[in-house]
């Protein structure tokens, strides 16, 4: 693991603007990016002028487009009208990963509910498959991430997901960060990537603190390193697990906090306002943090 080449970004984590993107990863050298809102709109709203021009763009640049993140099933797994309605994304989202040359999609597992969420995955796992029929030849590989506002959350619970899901065209966006944001947490972090890891082919990179449960916030977005994900501990760990994918740096802390709405469904201007100066610092906390060769 080396940087730059093994690191990317999320787009509206440091501006809406293109020109921006195109400043910044040149200025540390980045060898693409990772699509979730420009231009102020979502990824499921990009218009054909605006995935054209991110097309022409990645090609002068010499990017690899390394994932479109969709806010596919996050949704309640019982709304039949808004599951059919983030099918229809992903339709669209694998017509825009093709015109974008990339292979990758980021979706999710429903939201979560009260109770033993596990019970959930055998249908979350048939939604799944109707993915795979959407994407059926299409060379696209499904990312499914464990987010802490989902039914899969943790490694325990990716890990008996994934039992069901044995087909290689899904693939696992692992965040170790999402974890902290749940209430209770068991098994240590790095424990639980070491779960799941011969099956993640995506890994997203943000550091949080956790405050006391009884506050209506778990958790607060902070620079990476300086929060209790343990970066230190968990970058050895994926590069001793033979990882050869890209660590996607979703930076999410901002100097002024952003809100846990806006976390919850990230796009648009007032998600990117102060991201170019947060990222910049988190990059270089995230260089400094890798592990020493030899």
């Amino acid at each position: 693991m080396e940087f730059p080449n093994s690191f990317t970004i999320i787009t509206d984590e440091v501006s809406q603007d293109l020109s921006d993107l195109v400043r910044f990863a040149r200025e540390f050298q980045l060898p693409g990016i990772e699509l979730r809102s420009i231009s102020g709109r979502a990824f499921m709203d990009l218009t054909p002028a605006d995935i054209a021009e991110v097309r022409n763009t990645a090609d002068g640049e010499g990017w690899r487009i390394y994932g479109c993140a969709t806010p596919v099933f996050k949704c309640a797994l019982d709304d039949d009208s808004a599951i059919a309605e983030h099918l229809e994304i992903f339709r669209r989202s694998i017509d825009t990963a093709h015109s974008l040359d990339c292979d990758f999609v980021r979706v999710f597992t429903f939201l979560r509910r009260e109770g033993k969420n596990r019970t959930w995955l055998p249908r979350v796992a048939e939604h799944m498959q109707s993915l795979r029929e959407i994407a059926a030849g299409s060379q696209i590989r499904i990312g499914v991430e464990n987010e802490h506002s989902t039914i899969v959350a943790t490694g325990p619970e990716l890990a008996d997901l994934f039992a069901l899901l044995p087909e290689s065209q899904f693939g696992i966006v692992w965040d170790p960060c999402n974890i902290l944001y749940l209430k209770e947490i068991s098994e240590d972090i790095t424990e639980q990537y070491s779960m799941v890891s011969p099956r993640v082919i995506h890994i997203h990179v943000k550091d949080c603190t956790r405050r006391s449960v009884s506050s209506e916030a778990v958790a607060a977005a902070m620079p990476i390193g300086l929060g209790e994900v343990g970066w230190r501990d968990h970058m050895p760990a994926i590069v001793q697990s033979g990882y050869k994918g890209m660590l996607s740096l979703e930076t999410h802390w901002r100097v002024q906090a952003i809100s846990e709405e806006m976390l919850h469904l990230p796009g648009g201007y007032g998600f990117s306002q102060g991201g170019e100066e947060a990222t910049r610092t988190c990059l270089n906390n995230l260089r400094a943090l890798l592990p020493a060769k030899g």
